[in-house]
C-alpha cells in the first residue's frame, strides 16, 4: 500500500502580489519588491516553480509567503507580466566601423540629462519603459547603435552603475526606433543584482559570459 504524502509536501498554487517578482536559486527564493525598491531572500524554501506571477510549491512555503504579504488573495485578479527570458548565450554582432554624428551626441545628451535629473524608483522606471511602443527588429542596426552608444558614454560626466547605463542604452535604442528587453538578474552567496539588455538569445549590452552567475527575475 503506497505511503500517504505528508501535508507539508503537498504542492499548492498561488499568485504573487502585484509588485513582487521572484526567482528560485537552489533552495532559496529571491524576491524583488518593486514598490519598496528592495530585494528579499527566503532561504530553504524547497522546490518551487515560478512562471510570471504564478508560484507553485509546498504549502508551508506558500503559507510563509502569505504571512509576509508576498501573495495575493485568491479572489484578486492575476497581475499581467512577462516571463523573464533565459540567459543570453550569443554576443551581439560586431558592426562595421561607425562614428557618432552630431545628432547622436545631441540625442544622448538629452536622454542623459533627463535620466540623471529624474532618477525615479525601479517601479517608476518599469512603468515608464513598459509603455514604450513596439519597435523594429534589426540586429545589425542594434549592434551599430550600441557601438555608437559605447563611443559616446565615456564622454558623459557621470555614468553610474548598470541601472543607469541600461536605461540610457535602451532609450538611445528607442530613439532610433529599435528595442531590446531590459532584464534584471540576481545571485546569492554573496547576493548580487545586475541588469542588462538582450534580444532573444543575443546579449545587446555586454558579453554573455559575464552573466552566467545570474538568474533572471524581471524583464521590462
Amino acid at each position: 500500500m503506497p505511503a500517504r504524502p505528508r501535508l507539508a509536501s503537498i504542492d499548492r498554487q498561488a499568485r504573487l502580489a502585484p509588485d513582487i517578482h521572484a526567482v528560485r536559486t537552489g533552495r532559496d527564493l529571491i524576491l524583488l519588491d518593486l514598490a519598496a525598491d528592495d530585494y528579499l531572500c527566503l532561504p530553504e524554501c524547497g522546490p518551487l516553480e515560478i512562471s510570471g506571477a504564478v508560484i507553485r510549491g509546498p504549502m508551508e512555503t506558500l503559507l510563509r509567503m502569505a504571512s509576509e504579504e508576498l501573495l495575493q488573495p485568491e479572489h484578486a485578479p492575476a497581475p499581467a507580466r512577462k516571463v523573464p527570458p533565459g540567459l543570453p548565450k550569443t554576443p551581439s554582432a560586431l558592426p562595421t566601423t561607425v562614428r557618432p554624428t552630431i545628432g547622436d551626441l545631441a540625442t544622448f545628451t538629452l536622454i542623459w540629462l533627463d535620466a540623471v535629473r529624474r532618477r525615479p524608483t525601479l517601479a517608476g522606471l518599469a512603468r515608464r519603459m513598459q509603455g514604450r511602443r513596439g519597435r523594429r527588429n534589426d540586429p545589425a542596426a542594434v549592434a551599430a547603435r550600441v557601438e555608437i552608444f559605447n563611443r559616446i558614454l565615456p564622454l558623459a560626466p557621470w555614468t553610474g552603475a548598470c541601472l543607469l547605463q541600461a536605461e540610457l542604452l535602451l532609450r538611445f535604442l528607442n530613439a532610433a526606433d529599435l528595442d531590446a528587453d531590459w532584464v534584471f538578474g540576481v545571485r546569492t552567496w554573496p547576493f548580487l543584482a545586475h541588469c542588462w539588455l538582450q534580444n532573444g538569445d543575443v546579449c545587446v549590452s555586454q558579453a554573455p559570459e559575464t552573466l552566467t552567475i545570474y538568474r533572471p527575475i524581471l524583464v521590462i
